[in-house]
């Protein structure tokens, strides 16, 4: 039998998705008391791997098991309490065989919270606080267009192997304001490792006068391999929707 399982995690609490050896990890958690439950090996695929710090509203695995899970509520309250609030499992369902949680996704949506107002300190692991009276997002929302449709992306990512593999579409970039909040929202085919992370900061390093439309542009036409060094935090960033 296979299954799918939507779930929720605060990134804060983990040495980020992947499984590590003796490291808490959001994989490592789920696998343990899933398996704990089930009573047998149970390894998950998800969608993607997120980095240490980077949050998730509906992050998506699947799994295998041997047998049909008959009781879901049951299931999930017995998971949830395992997992003590720190992950949460909203949702499970039977799937078909050829489904996989990364192969099988159509599409992502990524959001990233910039606060150039006050700042707070119950928001640190969650917003990027921007101090600067500088700080001009309109040039954000100016460049970009830049990384709108097909390219390929080897300099805005950290990914090694594959070169022939970096070629990414992004649908859109959306930027909602509201009071010193921006939301910056992201949705594409799918993101490379510290993808998103790299173009926010690269647009983030614009708006605060470090770099230009120009060099942005030059690293995105680029044939070789030359890592954009602009990173933005891993805090404010959430996966926020994974469609298939």
């Amino acid at each position: 039998m296979k299954y799918k399982i939507v779930f929720s995690y605060d990134g804060t609490l983990f040495y980020g998705y992947a499984k590590q050896p003796g490291l808490k990890t959001i994989q490592g958690e789920l696998e343990k008391n899933l398996s704990l439950i089930l009573n047998e090996e149970i390894i998950i695929s998800a969608s993607g791997r997120t980095d240490k710090g980077v949050h998730a509203l509906n992050q998506v695995a699947s799994f295998e098991t041997k047998d049909e899970i008959r009781d879901k509520s049951k299931f999930l309250h017995s998971l949830n309490k395992l997992l003590n609030g720190e992950i949460f499992v909203k949702n499970l369902a039977k799937v078909p065989s050829f489904f996989d949680a990364r192969y099988s996704a159509k599409k992502k949506r990524y959001f990233y919270l910039i606060n150039f107002g006050t700042y707070n300190p119950l928001e640190k692991n969650y917003v990027n606080y921007i101090n600067d009276k500088n700080f001009d997002y309109k040039k954000m929302i100016e460049a970009s267009s830049l990384f709108l449709g097909t390219h390929n992306f080897q300099n805005y990512c950290s990914k090694k192997e594959d070169q022939d593999d970096f070629i990414r579409t992004i649908y859109s970039i959306k930027f909602i304001e509201k009071g010193k909040r921006l939301k910056v929202v992201i949705e594409g085919d799918g993101f490379m490792r510290y993808q998103v992370r790299k173009i926010v900061g690269s647009l983030i390093y614009l708006a605060s006068g470090k770099t230009n439309i120009e060099t942005l542009k030059k690293y995105l036409e680029k044939k070789e391999r030359d890592i954009i060094p602009f990173t933005a935090e891993s805090s404010a960033l959430y996966l926020d929707r994974v469609f298939y």
